[in-house]
């Protein structure tokens, strides 16, 4: 119970900061702004998942020990140099991206994207990789360090402009995400990195098979996740992206309560899997969706009902009239929990091809639904099409997950 203790923390407080983040934006920054910062919040959990699938997974099978380890040492090392690799093309990339939405006069073009997102994906992958050696007081460290250098550079931003634009929080976020995890960088590579060697490359080949199928199942899961954000902001604006993001923004902490669960789950999942446990193994699997359905529900009508003290309060007086909204997104984060906790338990059983297909499928069945309802109804209906295709998932992977255990009762 400490470890899972422990994670929900260390989810907290990386949810603390980004909640912090969003609220001093809609409360000082123009919607425009704010809307900016949201489109490249999303891109990074988009490129965050990328990241998953080319390293992160592969650390996380591991069993837990220090760098050193032999059992881990050699994947550990593979796994940095191709992270390195990653985030340069990432940086370059989006320096490109946001010169070019810059000239083209568009309200999401900023050169600041190339130091946020590169910042956020090097936290992310220092942050996993504590996780995978059984280090969830390392990473609480690392998240708290963020959380401690992005409010001091904001503060200090504030004081010296009296105004915040979207570059400039994506710097001063940026910048915390990027020093904290070179810190966290040098401290978790002592030992291990000798100086690269870029023949050791070709080793990657053992797991590209695996990387292929984690791919085409974590960036489908994000897409069906980011869709809306990227279609919302092209067809309507970043302001309406901001309104959609200013509603969900306190029920985010939902789904990532679903991420600290599973960061330890999956251990215990394993253990469950090795000794052929399938009761407990559907016991933890079931305990955790009953409890996320019921804290998501009952958090989703507190929400509803404090909407107007919220938007007042909080909000400086802005989204007022979107409180219906919340209602979508409480159904959202429900089905988005759901997702977690069933995708942790295919995880855990390395049913990587059956849950990519299943992903894919359900991205194909949001990204028509938030295509024709926003269509139909307006941004807002993009939430009831990305509802849409995560019940398509969860009803897809929990088939699934009880389909291969009671296969596996059977053998």
């Amino acid at each position: 119970m400490s470890r899972y203790l422990v994670s929900a923390i260390e989810q907290a407080l990386w949810s603390l900061m980004n909640l912090g983040v969003n609220l001093v934006l809609i409360r000082l920054c123009a919607p425009a702004d704010y809307g900016a910062f949201a489109f490249w919040s999303a891109t990074g959990f988009v490129l965050g998942s990328v990241q998953n699938a080319l390293t992160v997974c592969h650390l996380q099978v591991l069993p837990p020990g220090d760098g050193t380890d032999p059992a881990r040492l050699s994947v550990e090392r593979l796994m940095h140099t191709v992270t390195l690799l990653y985030l340069i093309v990432v940086a370059a990339g989006a320096l490109a991206g946001g010169l070019w939405l810059q000239r083209s006069g568009s309200a999401l073009g900023t050169p600041a994207a190339g130091l946020f997102l590169p910042g956020f994906l090097l936290q992310q992958y220092i942050r996993s990789l504590a996780f995978s050696r059984g280090r969830p007081i390392t990473a609480a460290t690392q998240t708290g360090a963020v959380t401690l250098a992005a409010t001091l550079f904001l503060a200090f931003a504030v004081y010296k402009s009296k105004a915040l634009s979207g570059d400039l929080v994506l710097i001063c976020v940026g910048g915390a995400y990027g020093l904290v995890g070179v810190a966290g960088a040098a401290r978790a590579l002592t030992g291990q990195m000798t100086g690269l060697r870029w023949d050791e490359l070709r080793q990657y080949r053992a797991f590209a098979a695996q990387t292929g199928w984690i791919f085409l199942g974590v960036t489908t899961t994000e897409l069906l996740a980011r869709f809306y954000a990227f279609l919302v902001a092209g067809w309507y604006g970043a302001a309406a992206l901001a309104s959609l993001s200013a509603t969900q923004l306190l029920l985010r902490p939902v789904p990532l309560l679903a991420t600290s669960w599973s960061m330890v789950a999956r251990a215990d999942l394993a253990r469950q899997r090795e000794a052929a446990d399938w009761g407990a193994f559907m016991r933890l699997v079931a305990v955790a969706l009953v409890g996320g359905v019921v804290i998501a529900a009952v958090w989703t009508v507190v929400l509803h009902q404090a909407w107007p003290l919220a938007s007042a309060k909080v909000f400086a007086g802005k989204y007022a009239d979107d409180a219906w909204m919340i209602w979508l997104w409480g159904l959202s984060a429900v089905l988005s929990f759901g997702q977690v906790v069933v995708s942790a338990g295919l995880q855990a059983l390395r049913a990587f091809k059956a849950l990519a297909l299943a992903n894919a499928a359900a991205s194909v069945v949001a990204a028509i639904a938030v295509v024709v309802i926003a269509r139909l109804y307006g941004y807002g209906g993009a939430i009831a099409g990305t509802a849409s295709g995560q019940a398509f998932e969860f009803a897809a992977m929990a088939v699934l997950l009880m389909s291969i255990v009671a296969s596996r009762r059977r053998a």
